[in-house]
């Protein structure tokens, strides 16, 4: 059949298909070898995430071409079309649809030139592109379509020859492994996921004899087999068999794990990467480049040329922003530029990839190095500094990341000089490589700094950035990111990989508290990051203790009943329970009681009303009735009352139930005690949560609170005409406004006020209050009569109207600005927390560790003690039961409110309103899979060389501490080499081997080396076809020379007297001459 099919495939393209230069359309029978291919791009292009995305951009499906790094097509946009191309960076999560469409085009279009879009019913193709697959090449013009012709008559289809054959089987043959690989995981996330419900993490799993589909590639796939047991798939996804509902809530998170390809221009740093590798410019090169406008005769300045006048001064610095890489796109690709930056190149003897001489990627690498250096001849210079600017100093915690991003954009524009309108392009620039959490396009934009969210942000965006290559973050969403952290690691050593990530963002979130300060030679030490991992993880504790004490419902009279009810009656549940009855066993009681009296009871109610006593009642079954005496025979009859042997069977009853009476604890004083616990819980959370807020302040607030005089007041509105002689303190209280507190600072002669919301999870800075607050109202003489006394007059307390927005602190309303409430009185919360003695001598550098300081436990216990947000009397009266429902409920969705507003991440709280409270919950640890050590290489290479011995780390923010001490020793121990690969983390994949080689094998860190690439495999796989190619090196190794450049170890080619360093990967020669190589 298939040879039939391939005879009347090459019969079809000789003749009209070649009667023109013009590309014609041809049917692709379905027996060819072609249709293979042609039907799995078919498929993949019409899959409903594919649709769904391609609709969602509104691009024209008659329109979309498909190529192997980008997709265009027509899209209309108010009301005017133009062609648009997305690519797999571009922020547009094409990214996470085209790995499949990719793998299925790659093996279809030979040439790269383009796919168009195939309706799933379509059999037609390009002629050149059938071509092409054939091994012909197409027509270039009209004059070589007799070649076409000839090679078509002289080939036989029938019978292809073996190499092309083989290429074309390999070629299908990866497509179909690519995407059954990516519809395994996808099938198996969407099976396992239906069997997760709410169950709780430590719920045992059993999946013994499940199936699961593979695809025809798997090596499971024996004798056409489609199915295969859950546990061997895995397996082939290197994914243990989850044992718990919580493994395997994270089994789906792995099956879901991808990132996407590094961008081509990735952080715009390769060219002047920090430590040096193979390919990045010389020191005489940087020093050139920083110098260009100084050795130009016409002081000219290629490198800022680029980003003067044209769109940079017509352009919004918003739009520049949120745009910078179309716009630097726009600067970099234009001819002249491009001429003029590959002549410098040139000049500079630099050798690309190509022997042709420097690409336009190249080419566009120059000219950002040049803008980079000409402001800052260090560039890119030291993880988390920008030209001098220190994003992750102390004075920048608790402030948004976009306040931050607008600083570092003043301090590029000093530089910048005449060309200060393109400091939002060239902070992108610098953040690619010194932070790119802040080019994470969705990120939340309240984001503060020094805050837990950031550390995991920070987490999630070096995971990426390491794993998938510099620049991988810019195309992923602000979840995207996110999901990455909640990744728990598979194995010990993938956890001593993966959680030794974390060590920056550490040491820097710990410097941002104010827990240490920073070092002189930016040198931490060991005891540093145990300090930090220590209150890191004493906060994540209180954190949860808060989260909890949220979630835990009010004790009501009712509950507490049931729950010591259940401990004399073991055998029934609640409804069995609520099903029982109690009656008056003494029929003359029964006979004496009123008639609004019942006889017949709830067993739950009777014991919650305190009437449960001994001697009084039989227990009823359920459906059970009273034992009734015999009915007389007439109505003149006496009523002898119950037989000898009903009135034995109840006195039983009642003894029997006398005996679970006894046992029973007075529920109404319980009521009291657990109120007052679960009180004095919520005080502690709501005492957490303000702690945290008080924590990310500025610092100069938080020096403020921690060193100055601090007053605290309550708002209250008036009673109208109750005199003083007669206002009750129950009075006062139901005027109170619990829900806010305000604090007043005095230091250094700077007043600052604060108004706190602990249940809102806000504070308020307010700069527009008077420098003394009116205390206590006003005081109004006004006549009243007592009964038939003369008058008298009494003393009534007035408030005023005064600048605040009193439904913010009495309701769930939000404050409003501007807002002013009459009749408010204001009150002094006890005594002024006075400055402490050192604040005298001058603490303007100090760093407050805010969080866990003294001063800040004074300031919650004032407003927990004298303003908590729930009054005892209202909550115990709720908890008794007295009052209607909907009040009882009001309290405990108040809690809730708490609760969702302070998890930190949207992920989380959505799972929470979902009712998803097992994922909700999970969102709010950090302890989960770190950053990479990558931009933090001279902070961990500093803690690692100080480090002689193991240290005694005793935090869980970080697993590896969990995993026994050969792994923390594998890290921390320099003796065996470890430490100069931890110290090279930002160089890249080409220093491991070099690094593994200085270890003797087998070693830990040979182990932990291959694990990371068959993590970094893992994660690429939705790439496609690049991550299933194998890494070719050339011939060219072999004339390679082994040498010393700098310190470092490398191979060098010399070419033309000039030594170049050959790339690791291709082992081709790269870069500019080496200064100073000296050959072994």
């Amino acid at each position: 059949m298939a040879p039939l099919a391939d005879r009347q495939l090459q019969d079809s393209m000789s003749g009209s298909a070649l009667g023109g230069l013009t590309d014609k359309r041809v049917q692709v029978p379905p027996g060819s070898s072609l249709f293979p291919a042609f039907d799995a791009y078919r498929s993949a292009i019409n899959t409903p995430e594919a649709i769904a995305w391609f609709l969602k951009q509104g691009i024209v499906m008659s329109s979309v071409v498909i190529k192997p790094d980008s997709v265009t097509g027509n899209v209309t946009r108010d009301g005017v079309t133009r062609l648009e191309t997305f690519t797999a960076g571009d922020g547009s999560g094409w990214w996470r649809i085209s790995p499949r469409i990719n793998a299925a085009a790659a093996a279809l279009d030979v040439a790269g030139n383009g796919l168009p879009y195939l309706s799933d019913d379509s059999d037609i193709l390009s002629r050149n592109t059938v071509l092409s697959w054939y091994g012909v090449k197409p027509p270039a013009h009209e004059g070589d379509l007799g070649r076409v012709r000839n090679e078509l008559a002289a080939s036989n289809w029938l019978a292809l020859p073996g190499d092309t054959k083989a290429r074309i089987n390999q070629r299908i043959l990866t497509a179909r492994t690519v995407v059954d690989r990516i519809d395994e995981r996808k099938n198996l996330s969407n099976q396992l996921s239906a069997l997760l419900g709410n169950k709780p993490d430590n719920e045992a799993l059993v999946l013994t004899g499940v199936q699961a589909q593979i695809g025809s590639t798997s090596s499971l796939a024996k004798a056409a087999a489609t199915t295969a047991s859950v546990s061997d798939v895995l397996k082939t996804h290197d994914l243990p068999l989850p044992k718990t509902v919580g493994e395997l809530r994270n089994t789906i998170r792995w099956l879901n794990a991808s990132l996407p390809p590094a961008p081509p221009l990735g952080n715009f740093a390769q060219l002047i990467s920090t430590p040096w590798v193979p390919g990045a410019l010389s020191e005489p090169d940087k020093q050139f480049l920083a110098g260009l406008s100084r050795v130009d005769p016409s002081h000219r300045n290629p490198s800022r040329d680029l980003l003067s006048g044209g769109f940079v001064d017509s352009t919004s610095p918003d739009e520049l922003r949120s745009k910078a890489e179309h716009y630097l796109k726009l600067a970099l690709y234009r001819s002249q530029p491009q001429a003029r930056w590959e002549h410098i190149a040139t000049g500079r003897q630099f050798r690309g990839q190509s022997a042709a001489g420097p690409s336009t990627l190249e080419v566009m690498r120059w000219a950002m190095a040049a803008i980079m250096l000409q402001i800052d001849p260090d560039a890119p210079g030291k993880p988390g500094v920008i030209a001098g600017y220190d994003i992750y100093q102390a004075a920048n915690n608790g402030r948004s990341m976009a306040a931050v991003r607008e600083d570092i954009e003043a301090h590029l524009k000093q530089k910048l000089g005449p060309d200060a309108k393109a400091a939002p392009l060239v902070a992108h620039l610098f953040l690619a490589s010194a932070a790119p959490e802040f080019l994470i396009a969705d990120s939340v934009s309240t984001l503060r700094m020094g805050t837990t969210e950031w550390a995991d942000l920070r987490l999630g965006v070096a995971f990426a950035e390491r794993q998938g290559g510099p620049g991988c973050s810019r195309a992923m969403s602000y979840q995207e990111v996110m999901a990455l952290t909640r990744l728990d690691p598979r194995s010990p050593e993938e956890a001593a990989v993966l959680d030794n990530h974390g060590i920056a963002p550490l040491l820097d979130w710990g410097l941002m508290q104010g827990l240490y300060t920073k070092p002189a030679d930016g040198a931490y030490t060991p005891q540093q990051y145990q300090q930090a991992a220590s209150a890191f993880d004493a906060q994540r504790d209180q954190l949860l203790q808060a989260l909890n004490a949220f979630k835990t419902p009010l004790p009501t009279r009712r509950s507490l009943a049931i729950e010591q009810l259940q401990k004399e009656f073991p055998d029934l549940d609640v409804k069995q329970l609520e099903a029982m009855r109690v009656y008056i066993a003494d029929p003359n009681e029964r006979r004496n009681m009123k008639l609004s009296e019942p006889r017949t009871r709830s067993l739950i109610e009777t014991y919650m009303t305190g009437d449960l006593t001994t001697n009084r009642w039989m227990l009823l079954a359920p459906g059970e009735q009273p034992p009734q005496p015999a009915k007389p025979k007439s109505p003149y009859a006496a009523d002898k009352g119950l037989s000898k042997q009903q009135q034995a069977a109840v006195d039983q009853n009642v003894k029997a139930l006398n005996a679970r009476i006894d046992k029973l604890a007075n529920v109404q004083n319980l009521v009291s005690v657990e109120v007052d616990t679960y009180l004095d819980n919520l005080k502690q959370g709501l005492g957490t949560v303000t702690r945290r807020m008080i924590a990310n302040l500025p610092l100069a607030d938080r020096q403020a609170l921690e060193f100055g005089n601090v007053e605290l007041f309550a708002l209250r509105e008036q009673t109208d005409g109750v005199p003083t002689v007669e206002l009750t303190p129950g009075q006062v209280e139901e005027r109170r406004g619990r829900k806010g507190t305000v604090i007043r600072s005095e230091y250094n002669g700077v007043i600052r006020y604060f108004e706190v919301f602990p249940d809102k999870m806000l504070m308020v800075k307010r700069d527009d209050l008077p420098a003394k607050l009116t205390l206590g109202g006003t005081f109004e003489s006004q006549p009243k009569t007592y009964g038939n006394w003369a008058t008298t007059h009494t003393q009534v307390q007035n408030g005023a109207s005064e600048p605040f927005d009193f439904k913010a602190y009495s309701s769930d309303s939000q404050p409003t600005p501007g807002t002013t409430s009459p009749g408010i009185i204001i009150d002094k919360l006890g005594d002024t927390l006075v400055a402490p003695t050192s604040a005298q001598n001058g603490t303007a550098n100090s760093m407050p560790n805010s969080f866990g300081s003294a001063r800040t436990d004074a300031i919650i216990d004032r407003i927990m003690q004298g303003n908590f947000v729930h009054h005892r009397d209202s909550v115990l009266t709720a908890a008794r039961g007295e009052l209607q429902l909907e009040q009882s409920r009001e309290v405990l969705r108040r809690n809730d409110a708490i609760l969702l507003s302070m998890i930190p991440f949207v992920g989380a709280i959505m799972d929470l309103v979902k009712g998803n409270w097992v994922e909700g919950t999970r969102g709010l640890l950090i302890d989960t899979v770190g950053a990479l050590v990558g931009g933090a290489a001279s902070a961990v290479g500093s803690l690692v060389k100080t480090t002689k011995v193991v240290a005694p780390f005793g935090a869980k923010a970080f697993r590896v501490l969990e995993k026994g001490v050969l792994v923390v020793s594998g890290f921390l121990n320099p003796l065996d080499g470890s430490a100069d690969l931890l110290a090279a983390g930002a160089k890249g994949i080409f220093a491991v081997p070099k690094l593994l080689s200085k270890v003797p094998k087998p070693t830990l860190m040979t182990t932990l080396g291959a694990v990371e690439e068959k993590l970094r495999t893992y994660l690429g796989v939705s790439g496609g076809v690049k991550q299933l190619a194998t890494t070719q090196r050339g011939s060219e190794q072999a004339t390679a020379s082994d040498g010393l450049y700098h310190g470092v170890n490398i191979k060098a080619t010399q070419i033309d007297g000039l030594w170049y360093a050959t790339d690791p990967k291709t082992g081709l020669p790269v870069g500019t001459p080496l200064d100073g190589f000296f050959s072994a």
